[in-house]
């Protein structure tokens, strides 16, 4: 199901289901977030997702209870300060990085991208080695108090209502909003909006699918990242059969997307089926670069998902259901990670520009010779003359 609503968003939107870089653009864009018409169908994702997890939720009562978390001393009681520090890992290396485990994993993978294979090994490395070596009785990651001790209270299903009617009102807002643009602007504002049903439809098939497989138990990922587990016969192999799964119905997806297909398709997509406009593309990352940036980031995200044991999508459930540990520790510094991993990228970008411009400058400095000038003007003469053949 989860490769079901990245199917959906991609096939209908042109659009990849990344959890981490949707939940970033809204600290380290959050005008362009909340008020681009471009990005509407963003709020409306975020909107069905947090609703359908809470009626689930409602329906099912039981559904984001761990039986072996607590009863089984190999499953990792994470404390206050482990939600904080994991927290702020996952956001400042899935920014560094470039994604999580549905960007990278589920979508990435599925179009056979080398950069997110690299990442994906990146992050199971380190969430593998955390998970393993660090003990379960740490005093400052993990904790020996009950679970129970971190369920919702009536004071975070307040601060959630207020999350989701916030987020409510820039969405709905928006659509009030350029009622009659002129011309291309009308087109363009039709296709933003034709990404709304579509969006919805895969936030309920995200939310429905983490929590029936039971992605958001902490005890599913320590159980698989812990790999010591394995001798005892009690490691748990659930994550490999969800994200095989869903990366399988996404490499179907993207036999349907012009270019991205391996299987010869003659009814191959070249625009999204959302879009009225022909001239619309899909929205497909570009980066072939394996570098630094991308090993580091992933690194650090396998870290605080193995100190933790959440991913920005399970997160997104837990918060939405008013857990407090995930609503009022891991995601501020989720957040708060994203924002500085954000501002460490240009920074690097900065240095790593600055020699060219140095050289740049430099060669500007130098006189050109007289033979430089007389061949700067032949050719100069030579393209004058060719730009008026082609003209005549």
């Amino acid at each position: 199901m989860i490769g079901l609503s990245a199917a959906t968003l991609l096939i209908f939107n042109g659009d990849i289901l990344g959890a981490s870089g949707m939940a970033s653009s809204f600290v380290v864009a959050p005008k362009k977030t909340l008020t681009d018409p471009g990005q509407q169908w963003k709020l409306f994702f975020v909107i069905a997702f947090f609703v359908t997890s809470r009626i689930y939720l409602l329906i099912d009562p039981t559904a984001l209870d761990d039986t072996r978390s607590g009863a089984d001393q190999s499953i990792p009681i994470v404390s206050p300060l482990g939600f904080l520090i994991g927290g702020g890992l996952v956001g400042f290396g899935t920014r560094l990085g470039n994604g999580c485990t549905t960007g990278h994993g589920i979508c990435g993978m599925a179009r056979l991208s080398i950069r997110s294979f690299v990442g994906v090994m990146s992050f199971m490395f380190s969430g593998f080695l955390f998970a393993s070596v660090c003990p379960e009785t740490n005093p400052h990651i993990r904790s020996s108090e009950a679970p129970d001790k971190y369920q919702p209270t009536l004071a975070s299903n307040i601060v959630v209502s207020s999350i989701i009617i916030i987020v409510a009102v820039f969405a709905f807002v928006g659509l009030a909003r350029h009622k009659n643009p002129p011309g291309d602007a009308k087109d363009e504002l039709t296709n933003n909006r034709r990404k709304i049903l579509p969006s919805i439809s895969a936030a309920v098939i995200f939310a429905v699918a983490l929590i029936v497989s039971q992605m958001t138990l902490y005890s599913k990922i320590f159980g698989f990242l812990n790999l010591t587990l394995i001798p005892h016969g009690t490691w748990d192999p659930t994550l490999v059969m969800v994200m095989g799964g869903g990366l399988l119905v996404s490499f179907l997806s993207y036999q349907w997307v012009k270019g991205f297909n391996l299987l010869k398709n003659s009814h191959a997509l070249e625009c999204p089926l959302s879009q009225k406009n022909p001239d619309s593309k899909f929205n497909l990352p570009a980066n072939k670069v394996i570098d630094f940036k991308l090993i580091l980031g992933e690194a650090i995200f396998g870290l605080g998902w193995g100190m933790a044991g959440i991913c920005p999508g399970p997160a997104m459930v837990l918060a939405s259901c008013g857990y407090p540990s995930v609503l009022y520790r891991w995601w501020p510094m989720f957040l708060v990670g994203s924002f500085l991993a954000e501002k460490v990228k240009v920074l690097l970008h900065q240095v790593s520009n600055k020699p060219e411009l140095e050289r740049d400058e430099s060669s500007s400095k130098i006189e050109p010779s007289e033979e430089s000038k007389e061949s700067a003007e032949t050719k100069e003469s030579a393209e004058t003359e060719d730009a008026f053949a082609e003209n005549v």
